[in-house]
């Protein structure tokens, strides 16, 4: 069965008058991480969840929501009952008639009857009386009021483009330079970010995009060894476009993240921000990150470094 992204499981259940209900766990193999479940619209639980949490999977939701569509469908149909046919209402016998009697009148005939016929023949005509005529109306003829043109339908809201996280490639720099500059105290050209993401790529660092038809985010990673600790994985930079924060982007592309240095044999992601973002560290406060160490940085020098260099040779 093909991936669904859970807006679209979401839309899905809403739909159908049900609510998705999804893990909270933010650690694979944690709990009921990556896990589902589905009530109504009261509260109660329909299929994935149980005494320890949620235990369906997003294929599982997809199939109980497609076979109650069918099951809707199929209900409808059975429950409607068939157009009754239409019954004739016999007619009743008409009466059989009676033979009328016939009756057959006498003509009578005066004796004077031709001496009168040759009177009206022997006198004269009368003159026709000439009629009025009566005058004519003029008939104005009214014109036809042209039809109203008709409105055209107003168009609807555009869809909402679905949001896609994946790879940052070279091709992305442009964009990529624009977005971290919201970072704010440097600015970076196209070139130096394709060459810094080149580069990335070698030290088996990552890198994922939040698209939305445009790049509106972006989170950096890296693995890096160490002695005490093992493997932890560390972001390096975590952007979200200003006009799409508070939509659920910046976490998307942290459970990216996350996937990737679980896969890396990383089991402890370490996060850098300035210590002047306060909304940064807010987030991450509310997904479960601890503040457990200070971070001291100190830019090295050119000069500085070619001292060393020399002094190391003599």
């Amino acid at each position: 069965m093909t991936g669904i992204s859970d807006d679209q499981l979401r839309e899905m259940a809403q739909h159908r008058g049900l609510r998705l209900v999804k893990s909270r766990r933010r650690k694979p193999g944690t709990g009921d991480f990556g896990k589902y479940g589905l009530t109504d619209m009261g509260g109660e639980a329909l299929l994935g969840i149980g005494a320890d949490g949620l235990t369906a999977s997003a294929d599982d939701i997809q199939d109980y929501l497609r076979s109650s569509e069918q099951n809707t469908w199929k209900q409808s149909a059975d429950t409607t009952p068939d157009r009754p046919a239409r019954k004739e209402t016999p007619r009743p016998p008409e009466p059989e008639k009676e033979d009328e009697p016939i009756r057959r009148r006498a003509k009578r005939i005066s004796p004077d009857r031709p001496a009168r016929r040759e009177q009206e023949e022997s006198a004269p005509a009368r003159p026709k009386t000439p009629s009025k005529a009566k005058p004519r109306t003029s008939l104005r003829l009214v014109p036809k009021a042209a039809p109203e043109p008709e409105s055209e339908p107003e168009p609807g809201p555009a869809p909402q483009p679905v949001l896609r996280v994946r790879a940052a490639t070279t091709e992305d720099a442009d964009a990529l330079a624009a977005l971290l500059s919201q970072l704010g105290g440097f600015s970076l050209e196209s070139a130096d970010v394709a060459a810094n993401l080149t580069s990335a790529r070698k030290a088996k660092a990552g890198m994922v995009l939040a698209d939305l038809g445009e790049i509106v985010g972006c989170c950096g990673w890296a693995v890096v060894a160490t002695v005490h600790r093992g493997a932890v994985g560390r972001l390096t930079a975590l952007v979200v476009d200003k006009a799409h924060r508070r939509r659920g982007v910046g976490t998307a592309m942290l459970e990216a993240a996350e996937t990737a240095l679980t896969k890396a044999g990383c089991r402890q992601i370490e996060v850098m921000s300035d210590i002047t973002t306060n909304n940064s560290h807010n987030f991450f406060r509310s997904l479960k990150f601890e503040q457990a160490s200070y971070r001291f940085v100190r830019t090295i020098s050119e000069q500085a470094s070619g001292e060393r260099v020399r002094g190391g040779e003599d």
